[in-house]
Formats: structure tokens, sequence, C-alpha cells
């Protein structure tokens, strides 16, 4: 892997207080409800979703949740069709808090048994895509959230070891014999690609630059004044209009 340059100790940042994992319980409510009828047929699967958040957190240009959180649910962000109440606002939550988890996670130390590795799912004879490519499609999908001109004002050697290294471990994927490679070797390659994602998030803070915020997991309710408008972004970060989320008719809230 591409080495990066090292950085200034005295100029390292303090960590931000790191958010709590989740439970046991509410990671497998999450991979369940990511492929239940309350979302939509293209919502992200589990594999993806990790794969995105790491594309997105890795960003030297903190991205907020109303720029990816639609990109969850459907890969037609505007055209969100799924329903509102509960089960809704538990499955934001629920994506919220895998969010928190890698933010917390990544760039740990390997030795640290919290740190962050790339999630992939077995696969079963008949399914239609190889080990770790919805991984690496949802990473893409996150790489592609990055702000125009993020490498504005950092040190370009900084910037040119990162894109080398991002290269360097995305290659073997990109390969035209890459659909006959075996899944040892597509753990491989996946490690391979989880290190540097530590590696460039590490790297980044060293270099001051601020991560993402812990997001609030907290069940929104509807403000006593200053409602937004029918047509505003819903505050619960679903990415759907607040007509057709929290401000629908009959829409229910958690208490």
């Amino acid at each position: 892997m591409t080495d990066l340059p090292e950085n200034t100790p005295e100029n390292t940042p303090v960590p931000p207080a790191k958010p709590s994992l989740m439970r046991d319980e509410d990671f497998e409510a999450l991979e369940e409800i990511l492929t239940s009828d309350v979302v939509p047929e293209d919502c992200m699967d589990l594999e993806m979703l990790d794969g995105y958040l790491a594309g997105v957190l890795l960003s030297p240009r903190p991205i907020g949740p109303e720029r990816w959180m639609p990109g969850v649910w459907s890969a037609h962000g505007d055209e969100i069709g799924f329903g509102s109440g509960s089960g809704l606002q538990r499955a934001i939550r629920l994506v919220k808090a895998y969010h928190n988890e890698l933010l917390a996670t990544l760039g740990l130390d390997d030795d640290d048994e919290a740190c962050w590795e790339p999630f992939c799912f077995a696969i079963s004879e008949g399914d239609s895509l190889k080990l770790g490519e919805a991984w690496i499609d949802g990473f893409a999908q996150g790489l592609d959230l990055w702000p125009e001109g993020w490498e504005e004002g950092l040190d370009e050697e900084a910037v040119e070891a990162v894109r080398e290294a991002l290269d360097e471990v995305l290659a073997p994927w990109g390969e035209d014999d890459a659909a006959g490679a075996d899944d040892e070797t597509r753990l491989g390659w996946l490690g391979a690609v989880g290190e540097t994602v530590n590696d460039v998030f590490s790297h980044w803070r060293d270099l001051g630059l601020p991560t993402a915020e812990v997001l609030s997991t907290e069940a929104p309710r509807k403000p006593a004044a200053a409602t937004p408008g029918r047509n505003d972004a819903c505050p619960c970060g679903s990415g759907k209009k607040y007509k057709k989320c929290c401000g629908a008719e009959g829409a229910p809230q958690e208490d």
C-alpha cells in the first residue's frame, strides 16, 4: 500500500469523545429492517451500507446526513417511496446509530478489538453478486459524495498519497479477470481496502481535519412551534419532504 506522509505530532488534535457502540439486538434489527417492507425494494442491505458509510466518513470534508441519507433508501433519492410513522423512524435511527458506530471505530489501532473492518455477507449458491461486490459498490457511492474541490487547501503530497492508496487497493476489483477470483482472494482484497480506509481516516485526523458529527438517535417529536413547511425537508433525516413524512396526516410520533 502507498505510504502516507508523516504528520507533525504537536499539531495533532485531541479526538472528540467516541459515541457508544450499537447493541447486538440493534445491529440485528438494522439488518432485518433494511430488507423489510418498511423500506423501498432497492434499499441498501447492511453490507452495502457499511461500504457506503465508510466512503462517506472517509471524506476529508464532513458530509451531512441530508446529503447521504436519501441514498441509503433508494438509488432514486429524490423519489423515496416508503411510508411514514414508527417503522420509518426506527429505520432512520438505526442507520444513524450505525453511522455513529463507524465513526467510533474507524481508524482505531489494529490491536483494538473494536477496530472497524469491512462487513460482508457470505455468498450462497445462486447469488447474483460475488463476495464483497455489494460492499465495494456502496463504498464507491460514498466516495462519489465527496464534495467538489475537497482537496483545496490540503497538502498536495497528502492528497496524492491518499489517491494512490485508494487506487491501489481498489484496482483488483476492476480487473477483467476479477469475476473469476475465489472467495479467499476477494477477502484479501477487501481486507486491504479496510486497512487503507483506517489509515486514511487516521491520516485526515492527524492533519487536523474535522470528523463528521455524531448523529442524534433520539426519536423526533413534532415541534410545538415553527413547524417546517410542507415542502421542506423533514427534520427527522429521512430525506423526504415533511408533508410526506412526519407531517403526513395521521403520521404517528414515538415517545
